[in-house]
């Protein structure tokens, strides 16, 4: 590793950290809950069966 290998990992640790700070109280990051996460797979599934339903008529 040269000095340009470590001046890049040095920028990019100093990156992330700024967009740790930026985005750590941001809730879209929040983990989905349960009642979220049923949704999503639920409206998935149907948006699913309808397609497939479509295709074979």
């Amino acid at each position: 590793m040269d000095a340009a290998d470590a001046q890049t990992a040095t920028e990019l640790e100093t990156r992330l950290g700024v967009i740790d700070t930026i985005e750590r109280d941001d809730p879209s990051r929040h983990a989905l809950s349960g009642a979220d996460l049923s949704l999503f797979v639920g409206v998935s599934v149907v948006i699913t069966l309808l397609g497939i339903l479509v295709l074979a008529l």
